[in-house]
């Protein structure tokens, strides 16, 4: 079984998807550190819809969160019908450059690739959709969510 979210892409649905996060990992038992890793994955996405998904003349962007939990994997799907927009292909940071010389933006991308073990993109029905997975430890052996 998993548990699924709708949220309008406006900044002021983020404390709802905070509180269906938070929820779902006190739920199922993750550690403190676990947890703030998946706060801050969808909080980046999230953002990143809110911010860069509008479109002049066009109605408002609509995001679904799903996420699921099987044998200490959390998966979890980010699903938009924003433009175009692949995540994973965007280029990766030279974090070895000062910051005043690097390109501005990707910071928050380049984030949530480090936190997810797997990651994978698909463009279908005018729709973005992206999957992750993440190994996540938790407190005790919660029932399986899938």
């Amino acid at each position: 079984m998993r548990e699924s979210i709708a949220l309008r892409a406006e900044h002021a649905e983020l404390t709802r998807l905070q509180a269906f996060a938070d929820a779902f990992a006190q739920k199922y038992a993750f550690l403190d550190d676990e947890r703030s890793r998946l706060l801050i994955i969808l909080e980046e996405l999230f953002t990143n819809a809110v911010t860069h998904g509008a479109r002049p003349g066009m109605p408002g962007v609509s995001v679904t969160v799903t996420l699921g939990l099987r044998e200490g994997r959390l998966s979890m799907s980010f699903v938009d019908d924003g433009p175009p927009f692949n995540p994973l292909a965007f280029h990766a940071l030279d974090l070895g450059k000062p910051a005043a010389e690097r390109a501005v933006g990707g910071l928050g991308i380049h984030i949530v690739r480090a936190l997810v073990h797997h990651a994978r993109y698909r463009r279908a029905r005018e729709c973005n959709y992206l999957h992750l997975l993440r190994r996540v430890r938790l407190a005790q052996s919660p029932a399986t969510v899938d």
